[in-house]
Parts: structure tokens; C-alpha cells; sequence
């Protein structure tokens, strides 16, 4: 893995993961979508009709795009560009991020192997994604947890009630607050992504702490900041 694509690399993820890349010393090629302020300028970084007018050929494709609150036709379009990859570097390893969303409502632990139950249109477009990938010679599938850390910006819990806090004084949940969630940090996240590249084998990985945390628990951690 010498040559590496990352795509959707203005994101959360995505620029934590090229600067991860970055690094260690890997030649990175950073595709974005309609900004790129946060990709670090060491990258190559150019559109995908930029990517696609060139002849560069990744040893690697890391595979980013797209998040919980695109709406249904850019998911249908984010998709399709991934069929295109797909086409356009097949010999690639595709490293495909998939969400533990795909599984749906579960009252039960979660594993790779969990039946899907009831997901909703966003976890219904990572299926449909891993189902594309999964015909390439080299992939790796992974269905990650809620992602936290430094540099949060969405509109996701932890950064809506940090915001509130600091804006509100005051944190407001819904219910109770016992609503649970697996939250996996960023740079666990990121380290996933490079052990899954590295492994030679065609996989799908959990990426989970196995540990879950309620809303009201995370209120409460950040009331004491």
C-alpha cells in the first residue's frame, strides 16, 4: 500500500485519516466533493472528474462518502459514484465504511453476523454499498460506531448538546435519556481503516468499543466542562 485514495476526504474521518496517512509517509491522493479546507495541503487533492482525467492507479481506495443526514438522492448518487470506483480501480483495495446502522433496531449483542432488522434508508444505502464492494477482487467492509473526538463538527448528538451548553447553558435530551450508543474515538476509527487496508484478507469488521453509554451519561460528562 503505496499509493493511497482517499474520498471523501474533507470529512470528519477523511481528514483524519490522511493525516494519519500522511504520517507515515504514504503518497496520498485526497478527493472532495465541494470543499477541501480541511485536507492537509501535503495530499494531492483534486475532484473525482480530476481523478478520473488522470491516470493515477491507487494501490489502495478508501471509500468515505457521504453521512446520516445526506438525503436519499445524494445517497443514490454517492452509490453510483462508488460502482464507478469500483469500474475505474479494479485492482484496488477497496476499503469500503459502512455504519453499524445497517443492523437496525436490535435488542440483542451485536456482531458481524447479526441479521439486519428494519434499517433505515440511510443504513439501507451502506448495504447497498457493501453489496457493490463486496464483488471486487480486494475489499474490506467496515461498519463503524458512532465516530467522536476533536474537530466534531456535525449536526450529531455530542456536537448539538456541546453546543447547546456552551450557547444554552443548558442541555436538553429527549425522554429520559437512556436512549444508548457505542462511540468509537476517532483514532481508534482511523486505525481501523489502516489495519483493514493492510490485511490481505476480504472481510467485514465491527468497529465497536462493546461498550454502551446513554445520552444522560453523556450530559452528564460534559456538564462538568
Amino acid at each position: 500500500m503505496k499509493l493511497v485514495l482517499v474520498v471523501g476526504a474533507n470529512g470528519f474521518l477523511g481528514s483524519a485519516l490522511v493525516d494519519k496517512l500522511l504520517s507515515q509517509e504514504y503518497e496520498v491522493v485526497a478527493v472532495y466533493n465541494s470543499s477541501f479546507d480541511k485536507i492537509n495541503k501535503k495530499a494531492k487533492i483534486l475532484t473525482k472528474e480530476e481523478l478520473f482525467d488522470s491516470n493515477i492507479q491507487p494501490d489502495t481506495v478508501f471509500y468515505l462518502s457521504g453521512n446520516y443526514a445526506v438525503p436519499h438522492e445524494k445517497l443514490l448518487v454517492i452509490n453510483d459514484d462508488l460502482y464507478k470506483y469500483s469500474l475505474r480501480f479494479p485492482d484496488s483495495k477497496m476499503v469500503y465504511i459502512s455504519s453499524t446502522n445497517v443492523y437496525g433496531n436490535s435488542d440483542q449483542v451485536i456482531t458481524e453476523n447479526t441479521p439486519f432488522n428494519n434499517p433505515g434508508t440511510y443504513a439501507l444505502s451502506k448495504i447497498a454499498g457493501e453489496f457493490i464492494v463486496s464483488a471486487m477482487k480486494h475489499f474490506s467492509i467496515l461498519r463503524l460506531a458512532y465516530i467522536y473526538g476533536p474537530g466534531i463538527s456535525n449536526n450529531s448528538f455530542i456536537p448539538q448538546i456541546i453546543k447547546s451548553a456552551k450557547e444554552d447553558k443548558k442541555i436538553t435530551l429527549f425522554g429520559n435519556g437512556e436512549r444508548e450508543q457505542d462511540y468509537l474515538y476517532i483514532d481508534d476509527a482511523v486505525n481501523m481503516c489502516l489495519a483493514s487496508a493492510l490485511n490481505q484478507k476480504n472481510n467485514i469488521y465491527l468497529g465497536a468499543t462493546g461498550i454502551s453509554v446513554s445520552n444522560k451519561e453523556i450530559a452528564e460528562e460534559i456538564k462538568k466542562y
